[in-house]
């Protein structure tokens, strides 16, 4: 008979070799949040245009997002951009909101959720116009980038 501590030493061993087992071999990449810091002169538009539109005044809100885009900063337009293509989809304008999301991409950092979030965007905008084929190759691109952000950590 193996005394119950044995076993249990067996045991925390045997857990300790298995999580070894899932801990990844190449080192965790961390991204930078995107965002409009709070001291940026475009985070107060960017703040306006949501109140605007929360209030159903999309034309006050693409004015202040416009004006923002003229006073960002690196990786700021990126945000002001898929904010905007928001917009013009929720004013039923696909075709515009493609446009800027396509903008908001090549603005985008190496943030592979921020980005896998606007080929959903592109999605969204390519199948209000008919286009079955693209709107299934950006979801295809936004799925491809989630994998990669869920093998990054």
């Amino acid at each position: 008979m193996v005394p119950s501590y044995l076993r249990l030493i067996t045991v925390a061993g045997l857990l300790a070799l298995g999580a070894c087992a899932v801990t990844p071999l190449a080192p965790q990449k961390d991204y930078a949040p995107v965002a409009i810091p709070d001291s940026s002169p475009a985070h107060s538009l960017l703040e306006s245009a949501r109140s605007a539109r929360s209030r159903g005044d999309t034309g006050a809100a693409g004015r202040y997002l416009e004006r923002a885009l003229g006073m960002a900063g690196t990786n700021e337009a990126t945000v002001l951009y898929r904010e905007l293509a928001d917009l013009r989809l929720a004013e039923d304008k696909p075709r515009d909101a493609e446009g800027l999301a396509l903008r908001a991409l090549r603005e985008a950092p190496e943030n592979p959720e921020w980005r896998a979030g606007l080929w959903e965007l592109l999605a969204t905008a390519r199948q209000r116009q008919g286009n079955a084929e693209g709107s299934a190759a950006a979801r295809a691109e936004a799925d491809r980038l989630r994998g990669e952000a869920v093998s990054s950590r």
